[in-house]
């Protein structure tokens, strides 16, 4: 080989190099530095989906409404939560996840009153509301299974996932009447106990009892066991920690 021609070869290997080098120092390298570029990501719980976004581009960061929350306890349109999770070291470019608040919308509530306890059941669930409480009490108007009280009334408007409560038929009273001891107990759970023999409840007294509970049952006006043969309301004494409903 001519030294001439050894000398070009040289030139073009050392500009060659030289082009590589640039290529790597000013394109193929800041690619890479970017790509491995990470951030702590911003606190936007709280805030509202558009200044949210605007903070996280500002970081670096894209953002995407992946979930909604339907609530009342909060404004709507509000970040509720964001994944990843604040302040996490996340690559910048990312997509962050945010669940956002929508107002909870009202239902309206079924009339439940002449169904079964089944088809109320179905009604409820179907309207997205929730059952707190059953209560059963004989009839002679209703049949064994069927709702004969509701509150809140149909018709009117509830929150998505609100209880409700029902009163349901257990048939027409018996012959005789089995008086249940409630002394000791709640009141509420006398009243249950009370109107689940078929019986009703009469007059309430109350009285300073600083020992006890309030709203314990202190005496009933008709012994527990008794049988009776006509439905007959009893009275009860119910304690209070108030002497001025001392009566």
């Amino acid at each position: 080989m001519k030294p001439g021609a050894t000398f070009k070869h040289v030139v073009a290997l050392v500009i060659l190099v030289g082009l590589v080098a640039i290529l790597l120092d000013q394109v193929i390298l800041p690619i890479y530095v970017r790509q491995g570029q990470v951030s702590y990501l911003p606190n936007v719980v709280g805030l509202s989906y558009g200044a949210a976004l605007k903070s996280l581009r500002k970081a670096g960061f894209r953002a995407s409404r992946s979930h909604v929350a339907r609530t009342h306890e909060y404004p709507p349109n509000q970040v509720f939560e964001m994944y990843p999770k604040a302040y996490s070291r996340v690559k910048k470019g990312r997509i962050i996840q945010l669940t956002v608040t929508e107002e909870e919308k009202m239902v309206e509530i079924p009339a439940l009153v002449n169904k079964t306890l089944r088809a109320a059941e179905i009604e409820i669930a179907r309207a997205g509301l929730l059952i707190d409480t059953v209560m059963t009490t004989y009839s002679d108007n209703f049949a064994a299974g069927v709702v004969t009280w509701q509150s809140p009334k149909g018709g009117n408007l509830l929150r998505r996932g609100s209880g409700m409560s029902l009163m349901v038929s257990k048939g027409e009273p018996p012959v005789s009447y089995y008086v249940p001891s409630v002394l000791g107990k709640s009141y509420q759970n006398a009243r249950r106990e009370i109107l689940d023999a078929g019986l009703d409840i009469g007059s309430i007294r109350y009285i300073y009892a600083p020992n006890l509970l309030p709203n314990t049952i202190v005496d009933q006006s008709i012994a527990g066991g008794t049988v009776l043969k006509l439905k007959r309301a009893m009275n009860l004494t119910i304690s209070t920690y108030d002497r001025s409903k001392e009566h």
